[in-house]
């Protein structure tokens, strides 16, 4: 009876608009944000985004036969994925305390990631999951990031293709030794996409 409520909630919220959007968001609160994201088509992602999401810890997901993504976080056989990729967040200052992104509802978008504070646009398709970031921070050269945002409850994910995300970790400042080590672990799992999980801010 609970999801069936939630799922009606999320219909009836998405026909009247954005107007509703921050209710609906209350509501979901510590659900299964993914049960209403099948029945939406990723719409309660979409509307839930906007907002400042602190980092917690990293994310692991597989890319299934049906080209969604699945979580892994759980399996002993990326253990050793996330602890190298724990180290390589830590030497650049990527940890709990000094790492948010913050959404705006206007599409832009800042992001403070240990010592560096990045800002540009960012777009996202429902259907899909599929984001892009485009950053305006001119002085690393960072080039546009296409990934997948997930949302449950008051848990972001945020995962891209292995080679772009340590590509990124580079210009951020982090060694390539260390990064050397996760893509050959990564290499070993068929679509794996690695990235940063948050949680809302309150």
């Amino acid at each position: 009876m609970k999801k069936i409520f939630l799922l009606f909630v999320a219909v009836a919220t998405l026909s009247v608009g954005s107007a509703s959007a921050q209710g609906w968001l209350d509501a979901l609160k510590g659900a299964a944000t993914t049960v209403v994201d099948k029945v939406t088509g990723g719409q309660a992602t979409q509307i839930m985004l906007p907002g400042t999401w602190s980092y917690n810890a990293p994310a692991m997901r597989l890319t299934s036969e049906d080209n969604l993504l699945a979580d892994v976080a759980s399996s002993a056989m990326v253990s050793g994925i996330e602890d190298k990729l724990v180290k390589a967040y830590s030497f650049i200052g990527i940890k709990q305390g000094s790492c948010t992104f913050t959404f705006n509802t206007d599409n832009s978008f800042t992001a403070i990631m240990g010592k560096h504070n990045l800002s540009g646009t960012y777009s996202y398709t429902a259907d899909t999951h599929l984001i892009e970031l485009n950053f305006t921070s001119s002085l690393l050269k960072l080039t546009p990031m296409k990934g997948y945002a997930y949302i449950d409850g008051s848990s972001l994910e945020l995962v891209f293709d292995c080679s772009k995300l340590m590509t990124f970790l580079t210009k951020l400042g982090s060694k390539v030794s260390m990064l050397n080590g996760i893509t050959s672990l990564a290499q070993n799992y068929d679509g794996m996409m690695l990235g940063f999980g948050f949680t809302r801010n309150k």
